[in-house]
């Protein structure tokens, strides 16, 4: 079964959607907020690659496709993620892979 991921409705804003992290710490709380206590407790339990279709498309979408190169690269650098060439795949499973063991440092 594919895990499946809700965003809270309050935040479905054209604001929120259009917000892209800058840093890791920017990333995690956008994730903190849009992300259900029952979401991010499966999350820890995942491997990351099981969310690809789901919260890594999501991530595709709004955050790494709709930026410019520069800023990929920027949001690759604040995860400390070597990107030799562009890959969007790999990028938002290391963005899903690092927010996992944030919230596993949370106690999650």
């Amino acid at each position: 079964m594919i895990p499946r991921f809700s965003i809270k409705r309050q935040l479905k804003t054209k604001e929120m959607e259009t917000k892209i992290p800058q840093t890791k710490q920017e990333a995690f709380a956008l994730l903190d907020e849009m992300l259900s206590e029952k979401d991010k407790s499966e999350l820890v339990k995942s491997d990351p690659i099981d969310y690809h279709f789901s919260l890594g498309m999501w991530i595709r979408n709004n955050w790494i496709y709709e930026q410019e190169e520069e800023n990929v690269k920027r949001l690759a650098n604040a995860f400390r993620i070597e990107m030799l060439f562009f890959d969007a795949d790999g990028l938002s499973e290391k963005i899903i892979e690092y927010y996992q063991r944030y919230l596993k440092r949370k106690g999650l």
